[in-house]
């Protein structure tokens, strides 16, 4: 009853956030908006290796070939927030900006031993920035404002299913079935200053109603009991997103829209924006150590290395709305490790102390992203700290992750826009007590 109450209090959460600003970054005007650089707590610690990192504690719905990993009548239901505050620099301007928004809000459960379920809500993609340049015309000068806003979120439903399932073998695969939908603006304000506030408002609005699915698997082989290797990758196929676009031009005092003039109206505009294929595969080996014994209790130790690398083509992207693409290639490379003192912490729970149950993670990344400025390519490097802390009231699989991460984007050429970031993740796994396990079946005497 609590879990049913704490969900039914995080869908109006989730609801009313997702209406608010949830990126500061110029570079998310093109098509949908930015897409990435909202992860899972768990994930951040982890320089975001994503696909590899699961086990009955966390919920991963990047890799949808791991539902089936959970504790039997054991669900997870996982919440989460992402902060960013971002320290913009160009030409010796300086600006710092930060929001919070809701990165996920997901539930997932095994059925009948080798089949995984989950569903959620979380963003597709992100719009948000707001610049001003002036040009010098003659005598007068013209300033020229852009602002974007909005984005898409995305509804989806996953399954996973075995495909082997031996002692030391496991093969997995999984699928995500998801609805888009959203709305997001482009606007772009033109004023002489010498004339006060009248000027022209090109005002776009592209709104977003359809389906997208991408696909996932692992391999996870066992070696001597003590050495475990994880093959995993996943693919979002290159699809076609149907859109439809409104387009005004106005005239009149800018910034107040109950004084334009409308000089041209175009709505309904039916249209696809075709997203290209994005393909990422990874390695994770975990090693567990022999049991040590330290005062009259013994300890059971694992390290894990996770390697994640994706690709995707942002040349292939299209817009029917735009007649250019000017986006680039993209790869990106991640390394994660992590540390637990303690595997077995739910057994003994008792006896074990705080520090031995916390799950520490750093990691690093580095990123090539589809924008580029004076004819080089825009890089985004960083590195990252995590925990993962167990609830261990009424031996449960909940727990609260915390992920840290500071990095930058940039590139060398003169003029170019800068960023340095830092950023806060928190997330929250919530599962049943031991005792109250879901689809149990009870004996009556």
């Amino acid at each position: 009853m609590r879990i049913k109450i704490i969900i039914f209090v995080s869908i109006l959460f989730v609801t009313q956030l997702y209406a608010q600003t949830t990126t500061n970054s110029p570079y998310s005007s093109y098509g949908l908006g930015e897409r990435g650089a909202l992860e899972n707590a768990a994930f951040t610690g982890l320089g975001y290796a994503n696909i590899t990192y699961f086990d009955s504690t966390v919920l991963n719905y990047f890799n949808p070939a791991t539902y089936n990993t959970l504790g039997d009548g054991q669900p997870l239901f996982s919440f989460g927030l992402n902060s960013r505050l971002s320290f913009l620099e160009q030409n010796n301007v300086n600006e710092s900006k930060g929001n919070t928004i809701v990165d996920h809000f997901a539930m997932a459960f095994t059925i009948k031993k080798h089949f995984g379920l989950a569903f959620g809500l979380r963003p597709f993609a992100r719009k948000g920035y707001n610049m001003t340049e002036t040009n010098a015309v003659g005598t007068d000068s013209i300033q020229y404002t852009y602002i974007g806003k909005g984005g898409a979120n995305q509804v989806f439903l996953g399954l996973s299913s075995n495909l082997i399932k031996k002692r030391n073998t496991t093969l997995s695969v999984g699928a995500n079935l998801s609805y888009l939908f959203g709305a997001s603006t482009n606007e772009r304000r033109s004023q002489l200053i010498g004339d006060g506030l009248l000027g022209g408002v090109d005002w776009k609005a592209l709104r977003v109603n359809s389906f997208y699915y991408d696909l996932g698997l692992y391999l996870r082989q066992t070696f001597r009991e003590v050495h475990h290797l994880t093959f995993a990758a996943t693919v979002d196929p290159g699809q076609n997103i149907k859109v439809t676009q409104d387009e005004y031009l106005f005239f009149g005092s800018v910034g107040n829209p109950l004084e334009y003039d409308t000089l041209y109206a175009s709505v309904d505009q039916i249209g696809e924006i075709h997203l290209p294929t994005t393909a990422t595969v990874g390695l994770n080996y975990n090693f567990w150590f022999k049991d040590i014994t330290r005062k009259n209790s013994t300890r059971n130790s694992e390290i894990g290395v996770h390697l994640n690398y994706s690709t995707t083509d942002w040349t292939k992207f299209s817009n029917s709305f735009a007649t250019s693409n000017n986006l680039l290639a993209t790869n990106k490379f991640t390394v994660g490790i992590q540390y637990t003192p303690e595997r077995s912490f739910l057994e003994k729970s008792a006896n074990a102390s705080f520090l031995s149950t916390v799950r520490y993670r750093a990691g690093f990344y580095q990123y090539k992203l589809p924008y580029s400025y004076g004819g080089q390519q825009l890089s985004d490097m960083g590195a990252t700290l995590g925990f993962g802390i167990p609830i261990l009231a009424q031996q449960s699989l909940s727990s609260i992750n915390i992920g840290f991460s500071a990095g930058k984007r940039e590139t060398s050429a003169t003029g170019s826009l800068n960023e340095k970031y830092i950023g806060i993740n928190l997330g929250i796994v919530l599962a049943p007590a031991n005792f109250e396990r879901w689809f149990r079946k009870r004996k009556l005497d």
